[in-house]
């Protein structure tokens, strides 16, 4: 009878060791679980909350053109020099460097790539192209910024 007592005590610890194990394995997991549905959750309110809108593009000279952009989401917008534009004839449209020091490039005018475009704020960007802007053919700006929010604007050269 003494041995079955021990038996079943011997029973009995290693079932709460078991059950020990398995809630740890169960609660790691589901801090990873947590960690990840986090992370989620903070880049699509970024994305919902970050919103701009290409204003207005017009024509510089024979082989720039300017563009508005403006602020019309609920926060700030960070790493502008992450973004990314197209520019060109609809049919033919190409990604433009960032201030690469050739045509065809696109740089800021008064922000700084460090800069913080506050909401409300508009900011101007000048493309440069390689080629000189052909009269009645209709082009296509696109910006994208670092979270993949994007707006494009098309226009005619008169």
């Amino acid at each position: 009878m003494a041995s079955g007592m021990i038996s079943e005590g011997i029973l009995i610890i290693a079932s709460i060791i078991v059950a020990g194990l398995i809630t740890g394995i169960v609660v790691s997991k589901v801090g990873t679980f947590e960690g990840y549905y986090t992370a989620t959750t903070e880049a699509q309110k970024d994305k919902m909350l970050s919103k701009f809108e290409i204003i207005h593009v017009s024509q510089l000279n024979s082989t720039s053109v300017n563009a508005w952009v403006k602020n019309t989401g609920l926060t700030p917008i960070k790493g502008l020099g992450s973004s990314d534009l197209y520019f060109g004839p609809i049919t033919s449209v190409d990604f433009v460097g960032y201030s690469t020091g050739t045509t065809p490039q696109w740089i800021f005018n008064g922000t700084s790539v460090d800069s913080v475009w506050s909401q409300g704020d508009t900011i101007q960007i000048t493309i440069q192209d390689d080629s000189s802007l052909q009269s009645s053919t209709s082009y296509l700006v696109q910006l994208t910024i670092s979270n993949g929010e994007s707006d494009d604007y098309i226009f005619s050269v008169p």
